[in-house]
């Protein structure tokens, strides 16, 4: 999720706790820290878009982590003059820090929550990244719940509980109307009887309205949008041909992206590109990121889509450079490299 929902998230957890913990000064300051500050990652996509795949959402999301950072943030506002015990305080921040892992995993980008041991991306699917409605709500909440005048106590108490048990209802609710989307659309194909080998339903925006439907068919994948009053409404198809494993995995050898690419798209594409004259350009992206719902078709159209890359092959195949997301075109060395 974005930061703006986090940070709701972080505020409501403070004013649930601050009648258990006799109104302590430093304990909003901490958790709406600990609910945000895992996004500090983001920064190293700033120096390489393949460090953004590789390590957005990686050690600092992680379970293992997880105690590391809350001792961290508990003794730092402690040490600036938080009332709260280091114990007190490691518990609350550990709180604040699952909600951020909590929220992230019910996306579609995934969290690598086992990191280091691990780099498997978790990913539950029940919220689309940005969520006006959700997030709203979450402000509102945790704007009533600190506002000093406007409620007695006890009533703030009761409506940062309300906010925290929606931060927590919300996805979940996202992802059982997601599961029973997907088996009435697989049930919706059958029934026409078009083949298919899997159909994959992921929050598009605007869900729980908009909802991405990605339908695999051997190399094929048609990707649209479904909502749910309305399983068989008519919505444009987008119609991809699966990306070669194999390929990526050779044009990783000379460029490591390719290989990162193909480690974490969940719906890998590629399609002919553009690119200088006498050269072959094959653009690959994750149909996960598509602009191919109502919303983001008509905000940003055609434009790059997250995690796009085109790699650009002279005449004996060999990857002279590749372009990212923002146009940015990286040479390669004849020896290969990043």
């Amino acid at each position: 999720m974005e930061p703006i929902t986090h940070l709701a998230a972080g505020v409501l957890t403070a004013q649930a706790l601050r009648p258990r913990l006799g109104n302590p000064r430093g304990l909003t300051v901490l958790c709406a820290v600990a609910a945000t500050c895992p996004d500090l990652d983001i920064a190293v996509g700033w120096l390489n878009p393949e460090f953004h795949l590789l390590y957005h959402r990686g050690l600092t999301h992680s379970l293992f982590a997880l105690p590391f950072i809350a001792i961290l943030l508990a003794w730092s506002v402690r040490s600036l003059g938080a009332e709260l015990s280091l114990k007190t305080g490691f518990l609350v921040a550990s709180l604040a820090l699952a909600s951020h892992l909590f929220l992230d995993v019910c996306t579609a980008f995934g969290t690598q929550i086992f990191a280091p041991v691990s780099d498997l991306r978790v990913s539950i699917e029940g919220l689309y990244v940005i969520d006006p409605p959700f997030t709203a709500t979450l402000l509102a909440l945790a704007f009533l719940a600190r506002k000093k005048s406007l409620l007695p106590g006890s009533r703030k108490a009761r409506l940062a509980l309300a906010g925290v048990g929606w931060m927590l209802l919300y996805p979940v609710l996202g992802i059982a109307l997601r599961t029973d989307m997907q088996a009435r659309y697989q049930q919706m194909l059958t029934s026409r009887h078009e083949a298919f080998d899997r159909v994959t339903v992921t929050p598009d925006a605007l869900a729980p309205y908009y909802w991405k439907v990605v339908v695999e068919r051997g190399q094929d994948m048609l990707v649209t949008t479904a909502n749910p009053f309305d399983i068989s409404a008519p919505y444009p198809v987008l119609r991809l041909k699966r990306a070669d494993n194999a390929e990526l995995m050779r044009l990783g050898q000379e460029a490591s992206i390719f290989g990162t690419f193909a480690w974490f798209a969940k719906f890998p594409f590629a399609e002919p590109a553009t690119g200088p004259e006498g050269t072959r350009a094959t653009r690959y992206a994750d149909a996960s990121f598509l602009n191919s719902g109502p919303v983001l078709r008509a905000l940003r159209g055609d434009a790059p889509v997250f995690a796009e890359f085109t790699a650009i092959l002279d005449s004996t195949g060999r990857l002279m450079a590749w372009r990212d997301d923002r146009g940015r075109t990286h040479p390669v060395p004849s020896g290969g490299g990043y």
